[in-house]
């Protein structure tokens, strides 16, 4: 099944008659412009990590998000799915993202840095996550955020990294 793009830039799912239609045409989209390609960010970094694993936590969802450590318990989440084109352009430097660097803390232990990108189009959010891991980033997730969630990240202890795009 091939993927539609909307004039908005996200997938659209108006040919989709059930989730598993959904879920395939993000997998076709995801496989041809992210786990197949070499994805660069914008300050020259390869971008790893696109993978069966990754792809499913950028689709699915939790009903407690605000529990992290139960696992997504939700299969397909079409307002996370649908914005899988942005990952791409935000970290290719295509739309302009602010950039937050963030200390990464599980377990009391303080680990590799996390960057946190932002976008917002016509006040909507969405926030592409990744670990930097030497001279590469992985690829942790993305996912549409409230602009309350995201200042509150950087409230926290995120240092304010420029403007990517």
């Amino acid at each position: 099944m091939a993927y539609t793009i909307g004039k908005d830039g996200l997938l659209n799912f108006s040919g989709c008659q059930s989730d598993d239609e959904k879920l395939d045409q993000c997998w076709d989209y995801f496989v041809e412009n992210l786990s197949n390609e070499e994805v660069r960010a914008f300050d020259g970094k390869l971008v790893r990590g696109f993978t069966e694993f990754s792809f499913n936590h950028i689709v699915s969802g939790s009903k407690n998000k605000y529990d992290t450590a139960l696992d997504h318990d939700t299969a397909f989440v079409e307002k996370r799915a649908a914005r899988l084109p942005l990952i791409s352009k935000v970290l290719k430097g295509e739309l302009k993202s602010r950039v937050c660097r963030m200390s990464h803390k599980r377990g009391g232990k303080t680990g590799v840095r996390r960057i946190l990108t932002v976008i917002e189009i016509e006040f909507q959010y969405y926030i592409v996550v990744l670990d930097e891991v030497g001279d590469v980033y992985k690829i942790r997730t993305a996912f549409p955020a409230t602009k309350d969630y995201y200042e509150q990240c950087v409230r926290g202890q995120g240092t304010n990294a420029g403007i990517w795009g």
